[in-house]
């Protein structure tokens, strides 16, 4: 089976001139926390989470004004459409991030695979496997605050 196979085509995408603000509304409006950062020429630059918002512009008491640019993940982990499920799940583990961007040849965005379309796709063995090496954290990790 191949990403094109199990992959979401409907995606949301922000570029890096819009601003927090703005990925805010895309994400509410269409209920998704996860978007492919385009640049000037429409290829994938960067992602956005709600996470994003949150810890770097929300935490950081950054302005809704600030564009993408300044707080997007850059290291965007991609997979093409013609790769197969298995080679995008080790990606994904071997990361630990629990979606991938789709790419054409060209570095466009076609889709995204999810951990949801994994569990979806994929024998319940596999997926779990999955599933565990991505939310496995390591034990470095200071205590949690107030205990």
């Amino acid at each position: 089976m191949l990403c094109k196979d199990v992959m979401s085509r409907k995606v949301f995408v922000c570029h890096e001139t819009d601003s927090a603000g703005e990925c805010a509304r895309i994400m509410r409006d269409h209920g998704v926390g996860f978007l492919p950062v385009l640049d000037a020429e429409r290829l994938v630059s960067g992602v956005v989470t709600d996470r994003d918002l949150a810890v770097r512009v929300l935490a950081e008491g950054r302005s809704p004004r600030s564009p993408v640019s300044d707080f997007m993940t850059r290291d965007v982990r991609v997979s093409r459409a013609t790769d197969t499920l298995r080679a995008a799940e080790r990606r994904m583990a071997a990361v630990k991030k629990s979606r991938l961007v789709v790419v054409d040849d060209q570095r466009r965005c076609v889709g995204v695979i999810s951990l949801s379309d994994v569990a979806q796709t994929d024998s319940r063995p596999l997926a779990g496997h999955v599933l565990y090496e991505v939310t496995r954290r390591r034990t470095t990790a200071a205590p949690p605050r107030g205990v």
